[in-house]
């Protein structure tokens, strides 16, 4: 992962936590479980940054991982 692509990820994380987590709740009523869903989906996006930082919605990448 380069710079630009760990920046660019650290800002969608602080951007979107929040709305992943609330989203992840929907779906996990157990908070550790919800917040364990959105931790897994950034460390993909880690594994993967050419794939998310290429992608024409980002955003979208992360909510459909």
């Amino acid at each position: 992962m380069n710079t630009d692509q760990h920046d660019m990820i650290e800002e969608l994380y602080m951007e979107m936590y929040d709305m992943l987590l609330a989203y992840a709740s929907c779906t996990f009523p157990e908070q550790s479980l919800a917040e364990e869903a959105v931790q897994e989906t950034f460390r993909i996006a880690c594994q993967r940054p050419d794939q998310l930082c290429s992608s024409p919605n980002p955003k979208g990448w992360l909510v459909n991982t």
